[in-house]
């Protein structure tokens, strides 16, 4: 069981691989094709820090060091780094991370000031690796098989959210899938099944737009 107190422990001792299998044993689907590129600091902290999110009440001081790690890693352009600059893999796990604290802590007088800029300018950033086909590309895709697994993982952290289906070409994204689905691999179709589940005609309407862009 993936508790609080373990995700604590290696956050601290910056056990990256540790935390990725944890994880992936405690219900978080992670293919391990994209395991060994996720455990990398960033891409760590915001699926922990995700995952924290769902075992606690609130904002915990572990909750804020890893905020506050995620945000201290961000780039100039609003990205992260994983195994590259300007990462899809990284950048979709910091922001499931940080949109996760923003639902749950958002209102709260001592949530970071500045998270929802951050949580802006990342999935511009995002926006901006997209394709002309739709789909993310990572610096270490050398097949269409490779983009379709990175692209229906980003599909799968952040598909909930109306943030950033606004910001992408979300109807040319789930097109390509849409199109192929017969031809997928198991474990890419896995993922796209269980993103197609988070149906955006089926999200409330809410009043506010930041909490809009949160709900999930």
């Amino acid at each position: 069981m993936l508790s609080d107190n373990l995700i604590q422990k290696l956050f601290d001792t910056q056990d990256h691989s540790r935390m990725i299998g944890c994880l992936a044993d405690n219900g978080t689907t992670l293919p391990l094709a994209l395991q060994s590129r996720l455990t990398l600091p960033i891409a760590a902290a915001g699926l922990g820090l995700r995952r924290l999110v769902e075992l606690t009440y609130g904002p915990t001081p572990l909750s804020r060091d890893m905020t506050a790690a995620l945000l201290d890693g961000q780039l100039g352009d609003g990205s992260f780094t994983g195994s590259s600059d300007r990462d899809p893999l990284a950048t979709a796990a910091a922001v499931a991370g940080l949109a996760a604290v923003l639902r749950e802590h958002h209102g709260i007088s001592d949530s970071p000031p500045d998270l929802t800029d951050a949580l802006d300018r990342a999935i511009a950033a995002l926006s901006t690796m997209q394709m002309e086909d739709g789909l993310f590309c990572h610096s270490d895709d050398r097949t269409i098989e490779d983009r379709a697994l990175t692209s229906v993982f980003v599909l799968f952290m952040l598909a909930r959210l109306p943030i950033f289906r606004e910001a992408v070409r979300f109807a040319d994204l789930m097109t390509w899938f849409d199109e192929r689905a017969d031809r997928l691999d198991n474990v890419t179709l896995e993922l796209y099944h269980m993103a197609r589940l988070d149906d955006p005609a089926r999200q409330p309407v809410m009043s506010s737009p930041t909490l809009a862009g949160m709900a999930a």
